[in-house]
C-alpha cells in the first residue's frame, strides 16, 4: 500500500506527513520513501500493490510520467492547499529570495501559481484523496489527527492523540528546524522538516512579501482557482497583464 502526502509547497504537508507517520505506526512501521513516488511508473505501482508493506511518500510536483499514471488502487492521497499567493510568498521567505532577486519576479510568480494549481487538480481528482485546507488544519491539531485517523481507518487512544498533537506543536517544529539547520540530516529524514521551515503562517501574509507586480501576476494566474476555493481577490481585472499575441 502506498500513502502519498502531497500538496502545495508551504501548505502544511509536512505537518500532515508527521501525523500520518505517527498514526500509521500504530499498526505497523511505514517505510519512508526517499525517492518520492518512485523512480519509475513500475516502481510506484509495485508499491501500491504491495500487500505486506506500507510506503509513505511525501511529494509536491512529481514528474509528468508519474503524475499521468497515478494509481487509485492501493493508494491513499492526502492533499493540502492554501491561498496560493501565501504559498508563493512563504516559499520565497523560506528561501530568502529578497525583493529584486533574480529568483523571483512577476513571471516566476505566475509560473509557480500555474504549476501548483495544475498538479493540485490532478491529486484532488484521485479516488481516495483526503483534502486539507491549511488555514483550517493548522489551527486545530486534535481535529486534524481525528480527520486523518478516520481517513486512514486507524483508531488511537486519547493519550496517544495528545502525544501526537504535542509533538507536532509549532514550538517543537521550530526546534527541529533549528537542529536541521545545524546539520542533523537524520532528523530531516525522520520528520520531513527542513532548514528555515517555519516562517510566517498568517493568512494574507503575501501582502507583506510580494511586490504589487508579483501579487497581480500571481492572482492573474490563479484567479479561477482562487475563486473556486473561496479566497478573496484583491485586484481588478483591468490591472492584470495584457496577454501578448503569439
Amino acid at each position: 500500500m502506498l500513502v502519498v502526502v502531497c500538496g502545495m509547497h508551504r501548505s502544511g504537508s509536512t505537518l500532515v506527513a508527521q501525523l500520518t507517520r505517527g498514526l500509521l505506526s500504530e499498526t505497523c512501521e511505514p517505510r519512508i520513501s526517499t525517492n518520492g513516488l518512485g523512480d519509475s511508473v513500475a516502481e510506484m505501482q509495485e508499491r501500491a500493490n504491495d500487500p505486506e508493506q506500507i510506503w509513505l511518500s511525501k511529494v509536491h510536483i512529481p514528474r509528468r510520467d508519474l503524475r499521468r499514471a497515478l494509481p487509485d488502487q492501493g493508494v491513499r492521497y492526502l492533499y493540502t492547499y492554501r491561498d496560493v499567493r501565501d504559498a508563493l510568498a512563504s516559499a520565497w521567505r523560506k528561501n530568502r529570495f529578497i525583493l529584486g532577486s533574480s529568483d523571483r519576479g512577476p513571471e516566476i510568480a505566475a509560473q509557480f501559481v500555474k504549476e501548483e494549481t495544475e498538479i493540485g487538480a490532478v491529486f484532488e481528482a484521485r479516488r481516495n484523496c483526503w483534502i486539507g485546507r491549511y488555514e483550517q488544519i493548522v489551527h486545530d491539531l486534535p481535529a486534524l489527527v481525528d480527520a486523518l485517523g478516520r481517513f486512514l481507518e486507524i483508531s488511537i487512544s486519547s493519550e496517544r492523540k495528545a502525544a501526537l498533537v504535542e509533538d507536532a506543536s509549532p514550538e517543537k517544529q521550530r526546534e527541529r528546524s533549528q537542529r536541521v539547520s545545524e546539520g542533523n540530516r537524520s532528523l530531516q529524514r525522520e520528520t520531513f522538516i527542513t532548514t528555515n521551515h517555519i516562517t510566517d503562517g498568517r493568512a494574507g501574509a503575501w501582502k507583506d512579501t510580494l511586490s504589487v507586480a508579483e501579487a497581480i501576476a500571481a492572482e492573474h494566474a490563479g484567479r479561477r482557482w482562487l475563486r473556486q476555493k473561496g479566497y478573496p481577490l484583491s485586484f481588478r481585472k483591468s490591472m492584470y497583464p495584457i496577454p501578448q499575441p503569439g
